[in-house]
């Protein structure tokens, strides 16, 4: 049985340890600010979905999530100056649409991202996901074989529990992210000792052996 309330109380202790305002007022950080929140923000779709046992729209709002996190990161290090102003718009119309369209998928910014050596644990992270996760998660997204057997013959505890658990690992990050854009010193540290109490809601470490 996945602990909603224990998830939720880690991301209220987070929240208040990241509640600072950004170190830099510039289209660069509050675009990063901005997708770091976007991936917390689709977490909370994730954890209620998964207490309704409605896990093929957990799954796709959990690829979405990490989307949203690998482009906060990205954004932050890789993006180029024309992508950022393409990327910061004030409206959504078919124009400022259109103009976003060539921004690289995820796989491109991981890519980028592997060339940054500061980077490197937090890639160790995302690449365990997507080395475990994107496959499925792509064959949920588009109505693939996944999807279609987990509809048929329902969701195994398990694997409702892996979801819920990778969510919220990604939401660690996020909050990371977001740390790191308000100039927190030490937050990362910080964020990595208070998220020790709560394995119980967070991906189980793998047996190396």
């Amino acid at each position: 049985m996945i602990d909603v309330k224990r998830a939720e109380e880690l991301f209220r202790i987070l929240a208040e340890v990241t509640d600072q305002p950004l170190y830099e007022e510039s289209a660069r950080i509050e675009l990063s600010a901005t997708l770091a929140n976007t991936a917390l923000e689709i977490a909370r779709s994730v954890r209620i979905l998964c207490s309704a046992d409605q896990l093929l729209g957990a799954t796709v709002c959990l690829r979405s999530q990490f989307e949203s996190l690998v482009r906060s990161v990205w954004t932050l290090h890789c993006a180029s100056e024309n992508e950022i102003k393409r990327l910061s718009i004030k409206s959504l119309t078919a124009e400022t649409a259109q103009g976003a369209k060539n921004i690289p998928l995820a796989a491109k910014m991981l890519k980028d991202l592997e060339e940054i050596p500061s980077l490197r644990n937090l890639m160790v992270a995302l690449n365990e996901f997507k080395g475990s996760a994107w496959r499925p998660l792509n064959s949920f997204v588009h109505a693939g074989l996944h999807a279609v057997v987990h509809t048929k013959f329902g969701w195994p505890p398990e694997l409702v529990d892996q979801t819920f658990r990778m969510s919220n690992g990604l939401c660690v990050l996020a909050f990371t992210q977001i740390g790191l854009l308000n100039g927190t010193p030490g937050v990362q540290g910080e964020i990595i000792a208070l998220a020790a109490s709560f394995s119980s809601v967070l991906p189980k470490y793998r047996d190396s052996t």
